[in-house]
């Protein structure tokens, strides 16, 4: 897989000259110098990125020189420092990174400068002598492209001292209370800061130098991209190789690899967690949470998380003709055929739909109260949701809603979300009072099923629309009519269900008193939680009733097929349609 994305971006690299990151390269929050040759400062601004937008202000003066300069000047990691004490974080003699309150505080001192600048001078002997591997990479380094330039280092190594204790002078309005980056920079060609940008990344690029080989005088290493061999991930070698490395690059291929993963940095810090690498047509889309490109040929998709020093890859997936636009359209129709009292608003949602993420937020906003969405790029241990049952229902179906949503794969659609899912969901929901939302969940759901089932199966509005114009003509009766089938016999049994609580006389009716019913296992529980309900109120019921006279006998009177699996979806059916025993605008029993 990496290969491959690899080669889209090296594609991409060429074609914009190698501008392709610093496009979408962000600074760190901090003040940033440009030194002339002739010593004077020339630039000075102020980079802070915005909290909310996560955006910067690209129009500052000289912003694309910055870019470049400090792309080529960082570490790659707090790890390989080039200063011993980890106080300046700069990886080259063109540049000088410190934070501002090391300045304040005393920690950056003149004999940590000194120390600095004496690596950059003697890299070999200072910062590789202790690594034979490393030392082998800067020789032939050094060999092809030159020692390090003396004079410019003590030229640079002098202009910081005489000026980094009193910039204050030279800069009346820098503050050195801020927690942010002071970013020097010496003014000089694109060509010179490769160069020494390379002078540190090509010894500093691998892991772990130790598992270095040399093939036909070319070293190979393990990039440094989201792998680490050490103690603690023994599971990563390979026992039965010579070397135990799981892959190898040379120093090409491994910086093409630190600017790809660099790359994805930019994209995950920009808010674009969602990239699509089309390999048929060689193109990267990165794009935030609630986005999606119109196609994808085929490729892979890349789910990123930015972690403490880098982009961490999250997930990844193969993508074979994504198409955004759905065809056949979804269409999300009034099964129940409910009259919304309370929420008007819920008959908005029924309508055509033709986009996947359109679809995508209507079930997230149905089912899940709109938490789904905000987890999608979520590590599963930073989900932290309040109500229990919510945050277990989120975890298990956001892989398969994000498999559908943002790669097109509906393969768990129908067991995982339709089958167990949302029905979890209408329970929780009826047994906290939503209703109305239950009867909009049932509705979302039917026409789900009826969009992603492989066969073509019953019109649900049909069957549920002749069940409860059949239950109706039994109920309003003169004489007792038994019930014709399993399916039907639950529906009663959730009408049951509903008139018998809905006499309770407390001030704050809870739904939760269902919970018996709902959850039983067989018809036996069942009776006898409806037997138990009864017998509560029955007081309140007048003798002569015929609707709830006629109701309770038929279920009373019914023992199902499979009566040691109770069908608890037609009871919540049952539950939260129109209730058969009352009238309309009047209750039976008043």
């Amino acid at each position: 897989m990496l290969k491959e994305c690899l080669e889209v971006f090296k594609y991409k690299m060429e074609k914009t000259k190698g501008q392709l990151i610093l496009h979408t390269y962000i600074p760190a929050d901090g003040t940033y110098l440009i030194v002339g040759r002739d010593g004077q400062i020339q630039l000075c601004v102020d980079i802070v990125k915005d909290k909310k937008t996560k955006q910067i202000d690209r129009a500052v003066s000289g912003f694309d020189t910055l870019c470049f300069y400090d792309y080529n000047s960082r570490l790659l990691s707090m790890n390989k420092p080039m200063d011993p004490k980890k106080i300046i974080h700069s990886n080259n003699y063109l540049s000088f990174f410190v934070k501002k309150d090391s300045i304040l505080s005393g920690k950056l001192t003149e004999e940590i400068i000194e120390g600095y600048y004496s690596t950059l001078k003697a890299p070999l002997e200072n910062k590789y002598k202790k690594s034979k591997e490393a030392s082998r990479i800067y020789q032939a380094f050094a060999l092809e492209e030159g020692e390090v330039d003396q004079e410019q280092v003590e030229a640079k190594e002098k202009w910081i001292k005489n000026h980094i204790f009193n910039l204050k002078a030279w800069i009346p309005d820098l503050d050195l209370k801020k927690k942010d980056y002071l970013k020097i920079f010496f003014e000089g060609e694109p060509s010179e800061y490769e160069r020494e940008g390379k002078r540190y990344f090509l010894p500093n690029i691998y892991n772990n130098n130790k598992y270095n080989v040399e093939i036909c005088h070319v070293i190979y290493g393990i990039p440094d991209n989201n792998l680490g061999m050490n103690t603690k991930k023994p599971f990563l070698s390979i026992k039965t190789r010579k070397c135990a490395a799981p892959y190898l690059l040379n120093g090409e291929d491994a910086m093409l690899q630190k600017q790809f993963f660099d790359y994805l940095y930019n994209l995950v810090s920009d808010g674009k967690s969602h990239v699509y690498i089309d390999t048929s047509r060689m193109e990267i889309t990165g794009c935030i949470p609630d986005q999606a490109p119109e196609y994808v040929e085929s490729g892979y998709y890349l789910l990123l998380g930015k972690g403490k020093t880098e982009v961490e890859i999250l997930d990844q997936d193969n993508i074979f003709g994504y198409r955004r636009k759905l065809d056949p359209e979804f269409r999300f129709e009034s099964v129940l055929k409910c009259d919304y009292q309370l929420h008007p608003e819920y008959k908005t949602k029924y309508g055509r739909y033709d986009d996947r993420l359109t679809v995508g937020k209507l079930i997230d906003e149905v089912f899940f109260m709109n938490f789904l969405g905000n987890c999608y790029d979520m590590k599963l241990s930073d989900i932290k949701i309040k109500d229990e049952i919510l945050e277990q229902c989120v975890v298990m179906s956001r892989d398969t809603m994000a498999a559908w949503v943002f790669r097109g794969n509906d393969i768990g659609m129908e067991p995982v979300l339709l089958k167990r899912i949302t029905f979890a969901m209408m329970k929780h929901c009826v047994l906290m009072g939503a209703v109305e939302k239950v009867r909009l969940q049932f509705d979302l759901k039917y026409s789900l099923e009826s969009y992603f089932s492989r066969k073509k199966g019953e019109n649900m509005s049909e069957v549920i629309g002749k069940m409860r114009e059949t239950v109706k003509q039994k109920v309003n009766s003169e004489a007792l009519m038994p019930v014709d089938n399993d399916k039907e016999y639950y529906y009663c049994v959730g009408q049951l269900a509903y008139y018998l609580l809905s006499l309770s006389k407390a001030n704050d009716k809870n739904d939760s008193l269902l919970n018996p019913i709902l959850n039983a296992k067989n018809d036996r529980q069942i009776k006898d939680g409806l037997m138990r309900l009864y017998k509560k109120y029955n007081y309140r019921i007048q003798m002569g009733t015929p609707r709830f006279r006629n109701l309770m006998g038929m279920v009373m009177g019914y023992d199902p097929e499979n009566g040691e699996k109770a069908d608890q979806q037609t009871i919540l059916l049952g539950y939260v349609c129109e209730n058969v025993v009352y009238k309309k605008e009047e209750k039976e029993n008043e």
